[in-house]
């Protein structure tokens, strides 16, 4: 047989192998054709459709190019009063009032915790632990089957030294929500905790509002907030802070100062005397 008739028998073999390759090539082109009908389809409009894609699937900071930034405008710097941590008439640049300075009772924690007790006669309790001490005062109002309530914590070291004052209200009763406000304001008044008559006022507007805040008010720091648990009960804390500087030293700077804002407000420093005597006509 001729070497000719020979090279054109194919085997199965053959016509398969041939056949792959076909269908390889005919992928390929395939492939390139879908590859740029696709680009095509996500290039348009600037690129709108592939920036689509990509937000569809979270991928913003690695498919796309970061925004540039926007442009700084450096103006000129303008200090502004801290208005909304001090009450206005502290920031007055004048008084429009006379100023009056009072002096508390010098009295003992045991003396304080007695003034806690009401006109119907319930009386607190005073322990005390070496030198810490605590006074409780509980008192309940009406004949609600869950009465509204009145509960009193101080504590403090020393004597005479306060640490924390703190008043929770139980307002379950509507009948007798005003009395219950009425009684822990004037407790605060008779543990004559030293406030001035401004911050008095302010703690009253927020008790009798039942307005939660978070203040830092002359030397106390006070919290008022709701219960999570019951939106019926009310905490008050009232934390005295501890004078760290006297009149014409430095204080220290506070531990975490790098974190905590500090405003910078003129203070002074005066000297009481006492009224001079009249003196007699010579």
């Amino acid at each position: 047989m001729p070497e000719e008739d020979k090279a054109d028998i194919r085997t199965p073999a053959d016509r398969r192998r041939r056949q792959r390759s076909t269908v390889l090539v005919f992928g390929f082109f395939l492939a390139v054709v879908l590859a740029a009908l696709a680009t095509t389809v996500l290039a348009v409009n600037n690129g709108r459709n592939y920036k689509r894609l990509v937000r569809q699937f979270a991928l913003e900071q690695y498919l796309l190019p970061a925004p540039p930034a926007p442009p700084l405008r450096v103006g000129r710097h303008k200090s502004l009063p801290p208005a909304k941590h001090y009450p206005p008439w502290l920031l007055k640049a004048s008084l429009e009032r006379m100023a009056m300075f009072e002096k508390t009772e010098a009295l003992s924690a045991e003396d304080r915790c007695g003034l806690l007790r009401d006109d119907r006669g319930t009386t607190p309790t005073f322990t005390r632990s070496g030198d810490d001490w605590e006074c409780l005062f509980f008192k309940e109002f009406g004949n609600a089957p869950e009465p509204a309530a009145l509960f009193i914590q101080a504590r403090g070291t020393e004597p005479d030294i306060v640490s924390s004052f703190r008043i929770k209200v139980s307002l379950t009763d509507l009948a007798t929500e005003l009395v219950v406000l009425s009684e822990a304001i004037g407790a605060t008044e008779r543990f004559g905790l030293p406030m001035t008559r401004e911050t008095r006022s302010y703690l009253i507007e927020k008790l009798a509002g039942r307005t939660e805040f978070s203040s830092m008010v002359e030397n106390y720091r006070m919290t008022f907030s709701r219960e999570i648990t019951d939106a019926r009960r009310y905490n008050l804390l009232i934390l005295p802070r501890r004078q760290t500087a006297g009149c014409g030293e430095r204080p220290s700077p506070p531990p975490d100062r790098w974190t905590t804002p500090i405003y910078r407000m003129p203070v002074a420093c005066l000297a009481l005397r006492s009224l001079s005597q009249p003196q007699s006509a010579s």
